[in-house]
């Protein structure tokens, strides 16, 4: 019996899943139109105030009259939508460990494939890759949509237009498709090692969640951050990404604020001083690190994505040895 090639596998593996397949299609497309509809509901949005103060309660009037189309906008592109690119790979995982291999495992159509002149690593790889290409090339629409979406005039020179919250930060580059890679490599090989459906569903989920969780505490460690030392606390860039500030003395030891918190800096400057401070030192990334960083989270989601791959493909040979 001839072997059968990988675009009559990729379409085998199509038509087995062609419920989730859909579903995914249909959620793409919904998500696209959203999106577009988003920015345009933000186009004609107006600060109704001094364009230098943002969004703050004093700066706005208070009468109704607030813009109602920029407040829409604001809490749909700077909270729900990154919110749910960034759960819904949850989601992707634990269909990948329930229907992508758990439930192949746990009814035994696994083995019947490969009894077809198909090899096991064969089929998974070929499994795996339709599954992972389908999703990254949907979420890859769907990041530059958002980013499309979100960049309205005005936010423009206003501090709503901030890159260094995490949320929009992951959302808004190519850290996401990567992470949703991830999710459907996690949650086939768990399916593969627990060869149970509703067992891999569980674990996959909870796995990719800690991931989805975990990850991004590590971004701002991925990229060598700049410092500033000295007593003038306003010497920041603009925009920058603050990871810490504080009073050190001169070993370079955190010395404690406790007690000179107040409105006036020399007040403040003595205080510390008194407990031994030279100087407040502040950690931050400048605006132009977001793209380092960006591109370093991306490399280390695919990193620990090839991880698990190489890792089930050991696994898969020991069971078929």
């Amino acid at each position: 019996m001839s072997t059968p090639s990988v675009v009559t596998l990729a379409r085998v593996a199509l038509r087995l899943h062609r419920g989730a397949l859909v579903t995914w299609l249909a959620v793409v497309v919904l998500a696209a139109a959203g999106l577009v509809w988003l920015r345009s509901l933000g186009m004609p949005a107006e600060i109704l105030g001094p364009p230098d103060c943002g969004l703050q309660p004093d700066c706005l009037p208070r009468e109704p009259g607030v813009d109602p189309d920029l407040a829409l906008h604001l809490q749909l592109s700077g909270a729900t939508v990154p919110i749910l690119l960034g759960t819904l790979p949850v989601a992707v995982a634990a269909w990948a460990g329930a229907a992508l291999t758990g439930a192949e495992q746990e009814r035994g159509t696994a083995a019947f494939a490969w009894t077809q002149s198909v090899s096991p690593r064969r089929w998974v790889a070929v499994k795996w890759s339709v599954a992972g290409a389908v999703v990254v090339a949907g979420v890859g629409l769907l990041v530059p949509l958002y980013v499309w979406a979100r960049s309205v005039p005005y936010m423009a020179g206003t501090p709503l237009d901030d890159w260094t919250v995490q949320p929009l930060f992951s959302a808004s580059g190519p850290a996401t498709p990567a992470l949703y890679l991830l999710a459907v490599t996690l949650g086939a090989y768990t399916g593969l090692l627990l060869r149970r459906s509703l067992a891999a569903l569980a674990v996959s989920a909870g796995a990719m969640f800690g991931a989805v969780k975990g990850l991004p505490l590590l971004v701002p460690h991925l990229w060598p951050a700049e410092r500033v030392f000295g007593w003038d606390r306003e010497s920041v860039p603009g925009k920058a990404w603050v990871l810490s500030s504080g009073p050190v003395d001169g070993q370079g030891r955190t010395v404690s604020m406790d007690g000179c918190y107040s409105d006036d800096d020399s007040l403040v400057r003595g205080c510390v001083e008194a407990k031994g401070a030279e100087g407040f030192e502040t950690v931050y990334h400048p605006a132009s690190h977001a793209v380092p960083l960006h591109l370093a989270e991306t490399a280390l989601v695919l990193v620990i994505t090839a991880a698990l791959a190489f890792a089930a493909l050991r696994l898969l040979r020991r069971r078929t040895a």
